[in-house]
């Protein structure tokens, strides 16, 4: 099957480049083949220095602000869906907290085996932690929509492991979100759009100030805000009479205001540059639909909505120079704090009966990470060294809420807590923090003009989870001036994050056979965890390798092919639910329990195909092609008796598309710029109840028109998924809240969603 996509898709892009190539794309003289047009380089996959992407080591890809502002999107997450094989981001609902805070994938692996940074320093993760049946489940990682997007001047990816590079989390990859420096021009822009169906309705503006300082300095503040109304692709409740839709299922009601700050002040041949960032975001989401029950003092039924108001905010500061000629510097610390803090409303805590109140506090989630770096750098001749040491501060805290959403009263068989989210009790408030240091050195050498070695190591050593000791190597060689071959392989480890090692919550779940259960998030320190089998965390420990090659027989064509082996020992995941006895219950006050382990060893291979084509007509008109393929199979070997079920090893092997495709076309032609991007998302399966239930693959088509009214003024209209897609529904599965006439009549899994077309108009203006 991935051979006919791959055939198919190369047989399209040979047909479109005869069409509009007008002369052989290898009739080109020496220098027009030695040379590059216009060279993207990237900083990310060694510290020695930026360098052109298309000779490196290790595969990267780079996403410039050019092609952002040509797809008509507002949000990083949606930027990097919609460029990205193999970067998986599914807009989920009726999942507590991962409904405002969407997890992502990179290579079909977990969102916290992927590494972000911000130029280049480490960005600090969200206090979430995704504990529900999504993907993800048991991770937290950067939440990507903090970061104003017209901050933005690129998007670097690197597709290797990096953990000796760059530390923990670096397993599958590593993004490199690189701001907007000097030489840009003042700007505002707006959106509005809706979905197909009238629904979803948002507006977004975005205003960019740039300051231009002495000796190529720049002060860049940018702000966006984003007011999103929600999609409602919820079936009807089977429960009620008569039968009408009443939980809601689609994209959540919110409110976003983005701040970014980057500043860059020469003094006496010393760089002083820094950047900040703030968001708040004010989001609704709703818990499936509680019927009315006289037995529970609800003699109306009512719909939960679980309110996410999240503040979050860093700060990074700077100084950097040179000793002398070959020999430079770099001092920075890095600091950022994520609250994540829980309000339910339109609800009721069973247990207080005609006493509860309907709106609750239910407590918070913050996460800090402080890092500081000092980097050495020095080139000369054939060499180049990379080296420095980091030292990060990590946090975590959980507070409690009002009494009335978390209290049981010990009453039996009646579910505490406030319904749709339950609080947390002062049993799960907890206040904890470590620190780690590192030191790391990367070698570059040029042992010819055709063969080039890097060797990295990194020593590093948390508290609490003892040392760590990774190293890499990579070589690249030029077989002739267009064919570049390359081969990395390194070990890496993750260690676990404060919320796997301190998270802790009960609350209401809707069973598959729609009674209301108690169930529990322990520590793994916990009594209860120890006795059901919970045993201290160990880090997670990696090996990658990848072999592939560039090809560029031109300065406007170039491919790229990439196949990657990663294996992780020791995966951290959260277990299933694991059924406690009536003793148990009684006095811990919940059926059912889970809690994180070193469950699985996990296998993950495939391969990224990638070509880029450029063609400038005579008349100045343009055509810009890329396509780009990923195949990726997850495998889990060596799983741990008791602590994975069917439905988490279908998550993991089967949950996300095997394959995908992206294939963007730019068309520019005197003002007038057309954008097509057509996806293709592979088949997926999602369990339920031991059953597995497969969905098919699916093509989506994104599409662009902007027209450059004057030197400084842009009108576009355009569309996402403009076709109005929707992924298939359950099939042979009926039931009250999943099934093809149930509640949730789609998969959570689906990779594009299932709200359906969006159509936008949209401005920009610079000034």
């Amino acid at each position: 099957m991935m051979i006919r996509i791959i055939f198919i898709a190369l047989l399209g892009l040979v047909s479109t480049l005869s069409l509009y190539a007008g002369e052989d794309i290898f009739e080109e003289s020496l220098e027009d083949i030695l040379a590059t047009k216009s060279e993207l380089k990237a900083d990310i996959g060694s510290r020695d220095g930026a360098r052109n992407y298309l000779e490196s080591n290790t595969p990267i890809d780079i996403i410039t602000y050019k092609q952002i502002e040509k797809s008509g999107l507002t949000s990083l997450t949606e930027v990097l869906r919609y460029f990205v094989a193999g970067f998986n981001a599914p807009e989920t609902s009726v999942a507590d907290g991962s409904d405002h805070v969407r997890a992502f994938t990179l290579r079909g692996m977990s969102p916290d085996q992927v590494l972000i940074l911000l130029n280049g320093k480490r960005l600090h993760t969200t206090a979430l932690l995704h504990v529900n049946g999504v993907i993800g489940r048991g991770s937290s990682q950067v939440d990507l929509d903090t970061i104003a997007l017209g901050a933005v001047q690129r998007i670097e990816i690197l597709r290797d492991g990096a953990s000796a590079q760059y530390g923990s989390d670096a397993i599958s990859g590593v993004i490199n979100i690189i701001l907007k420096g000097a030489s840009h021009h003042s700007s505002v822009s707006g959106q509005y759009g809706k979905h197909s169906k009238g629904d979803g309705q948002k507006v977004e503006a975005t205003a960019f100030i740039a300051i231009p300082l002495d000796y190529d300095g720049f002060l860049n503040l940018t702000m966006q805000a984003i007011g999103q109304e929600q999609t409602q692709r919820a079936g009807k409740d089977s429960r009620l009479t008569p039968v009408r839709v009443a939980t809601h299922a689609g994209i959540p009601e919110a409110k976003n205001y983005k701040a970014l700050l980057a500043s860059n002040v020469v003094y006496n041949n010393i760089d002083i540059y820094t950047n900040a960032l703030v968001n708040y975001r004010d989001s609704k989401a709703s818990a499936f639909y509680r019927p009315a029950d006289v037995n529970l003092s609800n003699p109306n039924g009512f719909l939960p909505l679980i309110n996410a108001k999240v503040l979050d905010y860093a700060f990074c500061v700077g100084v950097k120079g040179s000793i002398d000629e070959y020999t430079t510097w770099d001092l920075s610390n890095s600091y950022g704090v994520n609250d994540f803090h829980y309000y339910v409303k339109d609800s009721m805590n069973y247990v207080l009966g005609s006493s509860s109140p309907s709106s609750f506090d239910n407590g918070s989630l913050n996460a800090i990470q402080n890092t500081t770096n000092l980097d050495l750098k020095m080139h000369k001749d054939n060499l180049k060294i990379a080296g420095g040491i980091e030292f990060r501060y990590e946090s975590y805290k959980i507070t409690s809420g009002d009494e009335a959403s978390y209290t049981s009263n010990g009453i039996a068989n009646v579910p505490g807590g406030s319904q749709g989210f339950a609080g947390f009790s002062p049993q799960n408030e907890v206040e904890a923090s470590r620190t780690n240091y590192a030191l790391y050195i990367d070698n570059v050498i040029d042992i010819s003009k055709k063969l080039q070695v890097q060797v990295l190591t990194r020593y590093e050593e948390y508290s609490g989870f003892g040392e760590s000791t990774n190293a890499k190597i990579a070589l690249s060689y030029k077989f002739n001036p267009h064919i570049l071959l390359r081969s990395s392989g390194s070990t890496g480890f993750r260690a676990p994050s404060l919320a796997q090692s301190y998270f802790s919550q009960n609350s209401s779940f809707v069973g598959s056979d729609g009674n209301l259960t108690t169930e529990g998030t322990f520590r793994v320190d916990h009594t209860l965890a120890q006795e059901l089998g919970a045993k201290d965390l160990k880090s997670e420990r990696s090996k990658n390798f990848s072999i592939g090659s560039v090809y560029q027989p031109s300065k406007n064509f170039s491919l790229m092919l990439d196949y990657f082996y990663i294996e992780v020992n020791d995966r951290i995941l959260l277990t299933n639910e694991i059924s406690t006895t009536s003793a148990q219950e009684a006095l811990y006050g919940v059926s059912a329990v889970r809690y994180f382990t070193n469950a699985a060893k996990t296998k993950t291979q495939g391969i990224d195909f990638r070509s880029q084509y450029e063609y400038n007509f005579k008349d100045d008109t343009k055509l810009n092609i890329n396509l780009w393929i990923n195949y990726t199979k997850n495998r889990i070997d060596d799983s741990r008796e008791g602590a994975n079920t069917f439905v988490e090893e279908v998550r993991i092997e089967e949950g996300q598309p095997r394959s995908s495709m992206k294939l963007l076309s730019i068309y520019e032609v005197n003002k007038l710029i057309t954008t097509v991007n057509i996806s293709r998302y592979g088949e997926y399966a999602q369990a339920i109840a031991n059953q597995e239930y497969e969905f098919g693959a699916t093509y989506t088509l994104d599409m662009d028109f902007s027209y450059k009214v004057s030197k400084t003024t842009v009108l576009a209209f355009g569309g996402h998924n403009i076709f109005d897609t929707i992924p298939n529904k359950w099939d042979g599965l009926s039931g009250t809240f999943y099934g093809n006439n149930g509640i949730k009549p789609y998969s959570r899994y689906s990779p594009f969603g299932y709200s359906g077309a969006y159509y936008y108009l949209r401005a920009s203006m610079e000034f």
